[in-house]
């Protein structure tokens, strides 16, 4: 019997040994995940891709003439706070069919990982990124996109493009607007493609119930910083970053999540790409009155290798620090803003004014002409920028119309010292400068302030204070992360107060206003107020970077007629969006930036500030759940930092690739001569407020720090030093020559 039994054991070993050991498993690691080596995906056919492209394209489309009846019964009305966030992140029309393709393939990936790969989670979403779309039937339109060779011939390529293409001359697309966010780590997200946390994990708070517990509305005031530093955070944000919420497939119509009541819609009138946050019973300020926040989820992009993969999503902003926001991401938007004479961006005369140091007709942005595509207010309210945004802070406002200003004033004056320029030569060096000067003060005086002066220069953030930089890499990757984008960029809303404080020429504060009033709504208050509102970006106290938010943004969020009592919730938002995207964990991201792991709750509370460790864990079963925007936002701040080590390593990461992956860098040789950069490095942002406000006479030197009387001096005074521009003058003859 147990020879019998012996032979039958050698019989099997013989039979499944082979293949056992054929079938046996290598690994390779990629972002912290354990990868097998498999090649399952090469013996997929191009026309199994194409069934299954084909397949998800008349899934969406039967769910478009599902919905069709209950989308049009839900229309959004103009002016609900709805309206407010369909404005802030609004999909450009000319994108349109760049989405539909990137859901498709999105969709794809999820649904071939399915049915080739089920169970296998992150290894699946690797492998599948080796898939190329090459031969499918969206091959074509994808190759054309990412390695079109031709891109770049017949651009006068000494000056950057408005979308960011050709900045990388063997990469064409790199940095380009409409590009994916760049991920620092694997995707968090439940099925590793596209599925988010939330409704797979229910230990997961509500984003809302988190705000409500963890946000308060209390004054902390920066002794140190100013306004400007909210404002300037804000404005390089939108200049590095701009995610699009999802719109209907087919109709392009915008996506309601929420009944007209504010409760969640019953599951046939829900779109799949609704991802609404829900409101507790419990909420202290909607009471029983709101149940749903309305949220579509953001708008994918089509990954650059042309492969399936996980969702990424797309970045309609250029990924460089290139004035975007002025000018805009595309050539149309840059054209729809010039005048076509003597390098001018259009403007608008502001024709009346009641305050006493302003001056009747100075120049503001041209105003919106329809308040559907950007005046949440009505016709008028609104000025046209190269972002969208621009509209939606006062100060923020204020910021563009400086800029503009500033453009407009090169323009004149190298028109003047090169009488022989045309109208687009001088609209280019004008925007060249200006972009350098934005380049410049970020560097010099932002990040510095932001971060901490010792900090930027151990960490290689300082620049050079002569000669030319040899920093530039063309493998460096330019793309903003989305973890900088999502999760790291929006504590510059803790920085916010609803106070806006107005302040005569001798820094005394005259008045004040409501944001509140005047969300999205910025014209009136510019044209009467804009000198004053200048010095409150100079003078008035930042509130620290922490929970601490203004009720103006946690209830009030574009809430701008009198007779919407509730707003939305930026805090909840900002979180859900984080879900969306697929963030990490704030430990994972503390293992990134190699700093000292978490292994107690004693851990935990060295690094968060003072009592909030209780109500982490009060909310998140375990701390390895705390989100990277909560966690940020309560961890203690280091030395002479504004935010946190976490928080600062990933700004300091994204800021080291923006500029060595920017060929048009202002310090990098062949961008100007050496006389020019000179001038370049002259540039503070008290000067730009000097020249291009309305009648403002005294600044301090540095405008990102609270000034005492003795720092004030006069803008004629070469203590805040002038450009010059008869360095960029060039003689006639060489230039016909």
């Amino acid at each position: 019997m147990s020879s019998s039994i012996s032979i039958h054991l050698w019989i099997c070993m013989l039979v499944f040994l082979p293949s056992c050991y054929r079938c046996r498993a290598e690994f390779y690691f990629k972002d912290g995940l354990k990868i097998e080596k498999t090649d399952w995906y090469l013996h997929l056919k191009t026309k199994e891709l194409d069934d299954h492209i084909q397949t998800v394209a008349g899934d969406i489309r039967a769910r478009e003439m599902r919905h069709l009846y209950y989308k049009y019964k839900l229309s959004l009305a103009i002016g609900t706070p709805e309206h407010g966030l369909l404005i802030d992140s609004q999909l450009s029309e000319e994108l349109y069919s760049l989405y539909k393709q990137a859901e498709i393939i999105s969709e794809a990936s999820a649904f071939i990982s399915n049915s080739e790969c089920r169970d296998r989670g992150g290894q699946c979403a690797i492998v599948l990124s080796k898939v190329k779309l090459d031969k499918t039937s969206l091959g074509k339109i994808c190759l054309s996109m990412f390695y079109n060779k031709t891109e770049c011939i017949g651009m006068n390529l000494k000056y950057r493009s408005p979308d960011g293409s050709c900045n990388n001359l063997k990469r064409s697309y790199s940095g380009k607007a409409t590009t994916a966010y760049k991920r620092l780590l694997f995707n968090n997200y439940i099925d590793s493609f596209y599925e988010f946390v939330e409704f797979h994990l229910s230990h997961l708070p509500s984003p809302r119930r988190l705000s409500v517990e963890f946000v308060r509305d209390e004054h902390s005031p920066d002794d140190l910083k100013t306004m400007a530093m909210a404002y300037w955070t804000i404005f390089v944000g939108h200049d590095l970053s701009h995610t699009a919420i999802s719109v209907t497939m087919n109709s392009y119509k915008s996506v309601r999540c929420c009944s007209d009541d504010r409760s969640r819609l019953s599951p046939r009138y829900r779109d799949r790409l609704c991802m609404e946050v829900v409101v507790p019973d419990e909420d202290p300020f909607y009471t029983n009155r709101i149940r749903c926040m309305n949220y579509a989820r953001s708008v994918p992009a089509v990954r650059s290798d042309c492969t399936f993969g996980p969702k990424e999503q797309m970045n309609q902003a250029t990924h460089y620090l290139d004035g975007s926001m002025i000018y805009g991401s595309s050539a149309k938007r840059t054209w729809s803003l010039r005048t076509n004479l003597g390098g001018q961006l259009l403007t608008n005369m502001g024709c009346y004014n009641n305050s006493q140091d302003d001056p009747v007709q100075p120049q503001y942005m041209p105003l919106e002409d329809t308040e559907s595509s950007a005046c949440q207010y009505g016709s008028g309210t609104c000025y046209r920028a190269g972002d969208i945004r621009a509209n939606a802070l006062p100060q923020l406002t204020v910021m563009h119309t400086l800029w503009m200003r500033e453009h407009n004033r090169l323009a004149k004056l190298l028109s003047h010292v090169n009488p022989h320029w045309d109208d687009e030569r001088i609209f280019q060096e004008a925007r060249k400068i200006v972009t350098a000067s934005i380049q410049h003060i970020t560097y010099a005086e932002w990040l510095p302030a932001l971060l901490g002066e010792n900090y930027t220069k151990r960490k290689g953030l300082d620049l050079s204070t002569k000669g030319y930089s040899n920093e530039y890499n063309e493998t460096t990757d330019p793309s903003v992360s989305n973890s900088f984008a999502t999760a790291v960029l929006p504590f510059a809303n803790s920085m916010i107060s609803d106070t806006i404080s107005l302040y005569t020429e001798d820094r005394v504060i005259n008045s004040s206003v409501s944001l509140k009033k005047h969300y999205n709504r910025p014209t009136g208050l510019l044209l009467n107020y804009m000198d004053q509102l200048v010095r409150g970006l100079s003078t008035q106290n930042t509130q620290k970077i922490d929970m601490l938010f203004t009720q103006t943004l946690t209830n009030y969020l574009y809430s701008v007629h009198p007779y919407h009592l509730f707003g939305m919730d930026i805090v909840s938002l900002d979180i859900q969006r984080s879900r969306d995207h697929g963030i990490p964990s704030y430990t994972e991201f503390r293992k990134y930036c190699r700093l000292k792991a978490i292994r107690s709750i004693q851990d935990l509370s060295r690094i968060m500030v003072e009592g909030s460790t209780d109500r982490l864990l009060k909310q998140y079963n375990h701390w390895r759940d705390i989100e990277l925007f909560v966690g940020a936002l309560f961890e203690k701040h280091e030395d002479d930092s504004m935010v946190g080590p976490t928080m600062r390593c990933i700004i300091r990461e994204q800021f080291i690739r923006t500029r060595m992956a920017d060929r048009y860098f202002y310090d990098l040789p062949n961008i100007f001569n050496e006389y020019q950069l000179t001038e370049i490095r002259k540039v503070t942002l008290a000067r730009i407020f000097c020249d291009n406000s309305n009648n403002i006479t005294m600044m301090q030197k540095k405008v990102f720090l609270i000034p005492e009387m003795a720092d004030l001096q006069l803008c004629s005074s070469q203590l805040i030093p002038k450009i010059n521009i008869n360095h960029w003058s060039e003689n006639v003859d060489t230039f016909q020559k």
